[in-house]
């Protein structure tokens, strides 16, 4: 995915996620991406305030990808808090959507999303409500393939 982060900043971006994603104790999709910036993680930051971020964000090209945004805004968030608190996360536009891509598709949920042989592109990305062109190359990423990808 990311071709300018070292490995260990991806694991590191994919941890925070993972973190995120246990500290809310989500077990299926979609992550609820609205709760967690209203009321994030106390350990990462104070509560960010999303009423007017359809005036942001606008209608996208693919309805789901304000999912997307919303999840990039999250991180760059952490980013801002952890510089001011001299952290080490690292701040990219590759950093910010390999982090929405691995809070919204977790790892540990694709397995068992892409077990049947009648899944597709398609139904798989409504399922996450994601675009399908991240859920293709987050599969891709994690070395797997479903049908309707390229």
């Amino acid at each position: 995915m990311p071709a300018t982060l070292t490995k260990d900043e991806e694991k590191l971006i994919t941890a925070l996620a993972e973190q995120i994603i246990d500290n809310y104790d989500f077990h299926e999709p979609p992550v609820p991406i609205e709760q967690i910036l209203k009321s994030p993680p106390p350990n990462l930051l104070g509560a960010i305030d999303i009423s007017d971020l359809s005036l942001v964000f606008g209608i996208g090209e693919h309805h789901h990808e304000y999912r997307m945004a919303v999840a990039r805004l999250l991180y760059r968030e952490i980013c801002r808090q952890e510089s001011i608190n001299g952290g080490n996360m690292p701040y990219s536009k590759e950093a910010a959507h390999l982090f929405a891509a691995a809070l919204l598709i977790p790892q540990k949920w694709i397995a068992r999303a892409t077990r049947w042989p009648w899944v597709t592109l398609i139904n798989i990305s409504e399922k996450f409500q994601v675009p399908e062109y991240t859920m293709a190359a987050r599969l891709a990423q994690l070395g797997r393939n479903v049908r309707g990808m390229d």
